[in-house]
């Protein structure tokens, strides 16, 4: 068995279920990725940058933060 493979295949296992809705397997989403950064498989980066909110932030909030970026 691999490196994370465990929460590899819970999200391939949500994404198959909810025929492929990702947005109900972000929980799994989240933890396959914390894994990977955590054994070195992919660089650490902010899960607010992946996509992720922080515990208690509301969408707004997050919505307010991305007005005064400036995408290139």
């Amino acid at each position: 068995m691999h490196l994370c493979d465990l929460e590899k295949k819970d999200y391939i296992g949500c994404l198959k279920s909810t025929g492929h809705q990702s947005d109900k397997c972000r929980q799994f989403s989240k933890k396959y990725l914390e894994c990977r950064m955590e054994k070195n498989l992919m660089a650490r980066q902010d899960m607010s940058e992946l996509g992720f909110r922080k515990e208690g932030e509301s969408q707004a909030s997050v919505d307010e933060s991305d007005t005064g970026r400036i995408d290139k």
